[in-house]
């Protein structure tokens, strides 16, 4: 890939930075919507979490295929932009409706970070280095949703909603637009890559398995994460305690298997650690659906929780191999699309289900199916290296 930009490593920083800027705002302000202080508060909190998810969704079409056609800085530094003011726009709103249209409106501008973000690491590198130039994104990802909801609560006991409101979704945004052009994101002689029309993937069978796998993934964790507080909580396994708070922090436990995941990837392929990944969460959550304590049950949903983060740089690098030089962009925009369609879809589905563990079952069957799908059309161990392994038993 000698034609590729070359990306230094203050601007894979800012690129990880830029990602965690996106991210965070769609984890933290929910916490607050109780507040008396919010627009028209208190709210119920799918008022700052449904107008976000279905414009983030929606948006990530858009914003993958014109990443694909201007340079990444300039598509990440118009989404920053964008998400600096909508956010002011959320922190400002005088009334509950204003509050839906402004969220609705952050979710569509920071839409526009992930797919360039993901493209232009992924050009950086060679083919089989994709895993890693990926990796440091996906930590952005989970530290943006593990910390966003602390950081929030804090800010917010402290200066109330509409400062907490404007730290978390225009602080951040607004220095990464300020600092772009020193950050130097594409190093000179990259030059933004632009295509006369849309250009077909490489591997369409590749890239699609990727969103389809992405969307099984997403569909079993989000439900899980819908329904864990009737399981852990008074009512459920707790016995009179709310442990609603801990189950999901176990998830934390998997941060280190997003690199380790995204070596494996770049050595092996990424059907191989996919598929021992698919099937861990698996078993985890059709063991926690049939558990009959608080303790097995943190422990088995836990190992689905820890190991969804091994997934995100897997995913990406199935995604953006098969997608081509000229398409990566689209191809990571869909697969966000499928992330968070899915996730709305499913979640919608788990509030009918008649208990937490006819959730915690289906998302074990989700994911048995994401497991099934990668095993057929993931990407294997390279051929070089197969044809080592072949040729060494002759060599001996």
């Amino acid at each position: 890939m000698a034609n590729c930009p070359t990306i230094t490593p203050m601007s894979r920083r800012w690129i990880q930075l830029a990602t965690f800027a996106a991210y965070l705002p769609s984890a933290a302000l929910p916490v607050l919507a109780e507040r008396a202080d919010a627009p028209g508060g208190p709210l119920d909190p799918s008022v700052l979490v449904v107008p976000f998810c279905l414009a983030f969704a929606a948006g990530f079409a858009l914003w993958g295929r014109v990443a694909d056609r201007v340079a990444a800085e300039r598509v990440i530094v118009l989404a920053l932009g964008l998400a600096a003011v909508s956010g002011a726009m959320v922190a400002l709103a005088p009334s509950e409706p204003a509050l839906i249209v402004a969220r609705a409106l952050q979710g569509a501008a920071t839409a526009g970070v992930p797919p360039a973000a993901q493209a232009a690491l992924a050009r950086s590198r060679t083919e089989h280095e994709t895993g890693r130039a990926l990796s440091p994104m996906m930590l952005a990802v989970a530290f943006a949703v593990l910390t966003g909801p602390a950081i929030a609560q804090l800010l917010g006991d402290a200066a109330g909603w509409t400062v907490t409101a404007l730290v978390v979704s225009c602080l951040l945004p607004l220095l990464l637009a300020a600092t772009a052009a020193r950050a130097a994101l594409i190093a000179r002689g990259g030059g933004p890559r632009r295509t006369a029309g849309t250009a077909p993937y490489a591997h369409p069978r590749g890239v699609y398995a990727g969103w389809i796998v992405s969307a099984c993934v997403l569909a079993g964790h989000w439900t899980v994460l819908t329904r864990i507080a009737e399981a852990v909580g008074a009512d459920g396994l707790g016995h009179g305690h709310d442990w609603t708070g801990l189950a999901p922090l176990t998830g934390a436990l998997g941060l280190p298997l997003v690199v380790l995941a995204a070596r494996a990837g770049d050595r092996a392929g990424p059907r191989a650690p996919m598929v021992a990944t698919l099937i861990a969460g698996a078993l985890g959550f059709a063991l926690a659906a049939t558990a009959s304590t608080l303790a097995l049950f943190v422990a088995a949903a836990g190992v689905g929780l820890a190991v969804y983060w091994a997934y995100l740089p897997v995913v990406a690098m199935q995604v953006q191999r098969s997608a081509g030089e000229a398409a990566r962009g689209r191809a990571a925009g869909g697969l966000y699309a499928s992330m968070w369609c899915a996730a709305a879809g499913a979640g919608a589905l788990a509030s009918l289900a008649p208990s937490w563990r006819v959730v915690l079952a289906g998302a074990g069957l989700s994911w048995t199916i994401g497991a099934i799908v990668a095993g057929r059309a993931f990407i294997g161990e390279p051929a070089a290296a197969r044809a080592e392994v072949a040729a060494a038993p002759a060599t001996a």
